[in-house]
């Protein structure tokens, strides 16, 4: 009788992981013994940090930890429920309007991650007999709330707008569509040319929704790609998360007002997890003063 376990020293990446680790050329999880932006400490020595997402290195600003400790003071380390009971404070709601206001858009919904908040808004949105229309390069959480979602899966070419065409051509007129792109992609910097995407979105009726968990403090004056090229308006969704400029942990989806609402109820993400820490959701806020007043940072 076959053992659930029985996969695991046959696994591929397993053996190669630890082949590596046996002759000291392993190259992930490795503990940091100090941390402070632009430096480390790593195996008792002092490196320079480049691996880091803290995009304006507001993880040690005073005034990001300051806001950090004041809440764990007022609030605890934790609001030990979801959002959809006892989890919601009163510091939630005030980092929704905040952001929904930074990226233009007339609301928006912290997750305590941003793994959850993909996961929970594509499922939530997308059900049987939709579609969902994702760039080859999307991020994992995008295609694994495209998994959980139920809809059918189609993807294009990276940043190919004439192969997104192709694709939503050959839909059937029945089905919501939804087009996912990265605002700014992690691995290659691209930026999505958006005012193609668009286009093509509206000549086929197809919804966008941009990650921009890494073009968010970057490009567009700090607000994000549809800003850097002056397109609001026409994405529909905007997604952000506090782990990179933001300085914290988290995540948003920002939209009109009913879609969020909508999410509110329907994303299981949501619903089945804790809430974001009040820490957390201060270091954000306070990281989100910064932008918007020095914008220098930026």
């Amino acid at each position: 009788m076959a053992d659930l376990y029985d996969k695991i020293e046959k696994d591929e990446t397993i053996v190669r992981a630890k082949d590596a680790a046996s002759i000291g050329m392993y190259p992930y999880f490795r503990a940091l013994s100090e941390t402070e932006g632009v430096t480390a400490v790593f195996e008792n020595k002092n490196v320079v940090m480049l691996g880091s997402n803290n995009y304006l290195g507001l993880t040690t600003d005073p005034r990001v930890r300051q806001a950090a400790i004041d809440a764990i003071r007022r609030y605890g380390t934790s609001v030990t429920g979801s959002r959809f009971l006892n989890g919601t404070l009163e510091l939630h709601l005030e980092l929704e309007r905040r952001l929904a206001r930074f990226v233009g858009k007339e609301a928006a919904l912290v997750f305590s991650t941003g793994y959850q908040t993909n996961v929970g808004t594509i499922s939530s949105l997308v059900g049987k007999g939709d579609y969902v229309i994702l760039d080859k390069e999307d991020h994992a959480s995008i295609v694994d709330g495209c998994t959980m979602s139920q809809g059918e899966i189609k993807r294009f070419r990276h940043n190919h707008v004439e192969n997104l065409e192709s694709v939503l051509s050959r839909l059937p007129a029945d089905g919501g569509r939804l087009v996912i792109v990265d605002g700014v992609y992690s691995m290659s910097g691209d930026i999505a040319p958006l005012p193609e995407i668009v286009a093509v979105c509206k000549k086929y009726g197809a919804r966008l929704m941009v990650d921009d968990a890494h073009g968010l403090g970057v490009t567009g004056q700090g607000r994000g790609t549809a800003a850097h090229v002056g397109l609001t308006d026409p994405v529909d969704l905007t997604m952000g998360t506090f782990s990179k400029s933001f300085a914290s942990i988290g995540g948003f989806i920002a939209g009109d007002a009913d879609v969020i609402y909508y999410i509110q109820h329907k994303a299981r993400a949501l619903i089945f997890s804790a809430a974001l820490p009040a820490p957390n959701a201060a270091a954000a806020l306070a990281a989100l003063d910064i932008m918007e007043n020095e914008p220098q940072h930026v």
